[in-house]
């Protein structure tokens, strides 16, 4: 007696439908997912740059700055020997980030898009709220103390 083994063409084809259905609503879920998850990681990298840039200005004795620039979504963070609050060659950069276009940097009012911290970790514009936003998943605010603190809300 013979028998028959494997699959026929139609049980392919059918296991084949199954899988791409299961396909076309898992992906849309998971296209979202990593967008949000880039937009919520965006918040907390700028929260961990100003814990950064404390303790960089602490440790080195010397004023650190973080330089957002919004136009182009990303911000720097360097050792500012001159203290004239802008980058120049020979100061050392510690940190940098950019972010996706749909990612908006707002920084409220600080001068000169600029968030200084003196050689005791101080804010020199404490209460400054730093805003990112996306269209489709609201916006984070991260506030600075004067001691150089923040916080995400």
């Amino acid at each position: 007696m013979k028998s028959d083994r494997g699959f026929s063409l139609i049980e392919i084809m059918v296991a084949t439908a199954i899988v791409a259905i299961a396909a076309a609503f898992a992906v849309p879920n998971i296209v979202g997912w990593r967008t949000k998850q880039s937009f919520l990681s965006a918040a907390s990298d700028v929260h961990e740059a100003v814990k950064t840039a404390r303790s960089a200005a602490i440790k080195e004795n010397r004023q650190v700055v973080i330089q957002f620039d919004t136009a182009n979504r990303r911000f720097t963070v360097f050792s500012d020997v001159d203290k004239d609050g802008s980058q120049d060659s020979g100061e050392r950069t510690i940190l940098s980030r950019t972010y996706r276009n749909d990612i908006v940097l707002n920084t409220g009012s600080l001068p000169s898009n600029c968030l200084t911290f003196d050689s005791r970790g101080l804010v020199t514009h404490p209460g400054t709220g730093i805003v990112l936003s996306h269209a489709r998943f609201g916006s984070r605010t991260i506030n600075i103390t004067v001691t150089g603190n923040s916080r995400v809300q």
